[in-house]
């Protein structure tokens, strides 16, 4: 039971950084969700999100919230194990 909970924590934890770094990142290249797919100019907005993947201004938010959330699985993993022992 601990395990289950466990990685559920850690699946909810990574899934809410990955979702929160998409977000910026469409965000940051203007680009909106639901007209973007019937808009014609869609091939520019995608080029916009390729130039955001390329600049160092989004990539240091992600490499600082990366290890953060390596630092708290490895805090959940060790209380885990505190718990099992």
């Amino acid at each position: 039971m601990v395990e289950m909970v466990v990685q559920l924590v850690l699946v909810c934890l990574w899934g809410s950084v990955v979702s929160n770094h998409t977000r910026r990142l469409l965000r940051l290249a203007r680009v909106e969700a639901l007209p973007m797919w019937r808009s014609r100019h869609l091939r520019t907005k995608l080029k916009r999100v390729w130039w955001w993947l390329g600049r160092e201004e989004y990539w240091r938010a992600v490499y600082a919230d990366g290890l953060r959330c390596m630092q708290i699985t490895l805090m959940v993993f060790v209380f885990a194990w505190g718990l099992l022992r």
